[in-house]
């Protein structure tokens, strides 16, 4: 494991690609298959459907709760000995596989989103707001395996001038990353004629992150020998800001009063961030000598961008009261500048839903969600890491009066575990990806 893959902090991530949120409304968890379907929220999954709505202004605003567990277990075998067996404060054991265990918390209690729109002899106006990217903080309490293996070769490499074999090691390890990629969007759709309709906007993202972690208080033993590395600390504090557009393109065709087929292109948004850092000395040296260190030194620019994503839909409704969905998304991974054809491909995300009016008042509806990552296996580190996901979601709708609708939602993912397999002359590793994501949601629609 390299020192860069040890630092480089993972961002929270919800429904969607690696850098795309899709989860921006209440009916989204209730029914992921929204790209063909009319409605307020689809200022973001459907803006040309929203022109035939009617007349006068349509309001939404949701709120969403998100809570994830991104876990890992890693074995690193040195010379033979399971590494963090020596660690004299957390040993493993043959009964756990000799695998450290590392858990980071994403906890959103709020990810807001707005949408609105006036709608006026065939012309629809729209704004909407929310997070497009990130939205939370990924907390690594006790560090991660990567930095461990990182602090105990640092120790053992101390203890090298004096030819004595390293028998144990304590250290001290945090990590946090925060990000926010917050969206705000103008468009404008038209129904070109009574079935069709076109859209076109503009989305401005700032990008908030946020960097923490330190590798301190390192102690290392053999035998009678025992050495505190006081000096050998890396502290790395940045934060980074950036802005970029994204230009929107929509279009929906109404084929008859059962079938709705739409579609959307987002362009890539070329977004690169800025650091404004407060690291120690020692970590200020290493990122100077390190390129995947660099981008954390004050001043230094880094390419965010956030990939383009085509997006498309179909909405069969058999009789009044049933709705069914069906969508494909696809995220061109490989056009953004930080990632190489060689590390990752495109992704590819499937959806399908079914709403139905148990009364002129309630409303239930259900989904599901398919993501399919295309990534090499060296992708992957224990502070970033995406997993192919099938995403469910079910909720309600009540219509409290014909101007006012309440929804509340509940959304879960269940992830496949990825298993990693390395080897070079210093370390052999063996690691296993999970992931946990729970989302539960309530929002309103006003239309007047």
């Amino acid at each position: 494991m390299s020192m860069s893959a040890a630092i480089v902090i993972s961002m929270p991530m919800m429904a969607g690609g690696y850098l795309t949120n899709t989860n921006q409304s209440i009916r989204f968890l209730r029914n992921p298959a929204r790209e063909a379907s009319v409605g307020t929220d689809g200022v973001y999954y459907n803006p040309a459907g929203v022109a035939f709505m009617n007349d006068g202004w349509h309001l939404e605003l949701d709120w969403q709760m998100v809570r994830q567990h991104r876990d890992t277990w890693s074995d690193y075998v040195v010379a033979g000995t399971h590494l963090f067996a020596m660690n004299k404060e957390r040993p493993t054991t043959e009964a756990d596989g000799w695998r450290r265990k590392s858990r980071g918390m994403v906890n959103v209690p709020v990810q807001p989103s707005l949408f609105v729109a006036y709608n006026k002899d065939g012309w629809s106006l729209q704004f909407g707001s929310g997070f497009i990217g990130g939205g939370g903080s990924c907390e690594f309490a006790d560090g991660v395996a990567s930095f461990e293996y990182l602090g105990a070769t640092l120790g053992a490499s101390a203890l090298s001038a004096q030819k004595p074999p390293m028998t144990g090691y304590g250290l001290d390890t945090y990590m946090k990353g925060t990000s926010y990629d917050l969206g705000f969007s103008l468009a404008a759709a038209r129904r070109v004629t009574k079935d069709l309709s076109v859209s076109a906007g503009l989305r401005g993202v700032f990008a908030i992150n946020r960097y923490e972690g330190y590798l301190e208080n390192i102690r290392v033993s053999s035998g009678q020998t025992d050495v505190n590395l006081t000096d050998m600390r890396l502290r790395l504090d940045c934060r980074q800001n950036g802005f970029g557009l994204t230009p929107m393109l929509g279009v929906d065709y109404r084929i008859n009063k059962h079938f709705n087929v739409a579609a959307k292109y987002e362009f890539r948004t070329s977004l690169t961030v800025r650091s404004t850092s407060s690291n120690n000395a020692m970590f200020d040296r290493l990122a100077a000598s390190t390129p995947a260190f660099s981008g954390y030194l004050d001043g230094a620019e880094t390419r965010q961008d956030i990939p383009a994503l085509l997006s498309v839909g179909v909405r069969y409704s058999p009789i009044e009261t049933l709705r069914v969905g069906a969508g494909y998304h696809h995220y061109f991974d490989t056009d953004t500048k930080q990632w190489l054809e060689s590390q990752t491909g495109n992704t590819n995300e499937f959806t399908l839903g079914i709403e139905y009016d148990v009364t002129k008042c309630l409303e239930v509806s259900a989904g599901c969600q398919k993501t399919i990552y295309d990534q090499t296996s060296g992708f992957h580190t224990d502070t970033n890491f995406n997993l192919d996901a099938f995403s469910y979601g079910l909720g309600i709708g009540l219509r409290v009066t014909k101007h006012l609708t309440l929804n509340a939602s509940w959304f879960g993912s269940v992830y496949e575990d990825f298993h990693q397999h390395e080897e070079n002359a210093m370390m052999s590793k063996n690691v296993t990806y999970s992931r946990t994501n729970r989302v539960i949601g309530i929002g309103m629609e006003l239309d007047f």
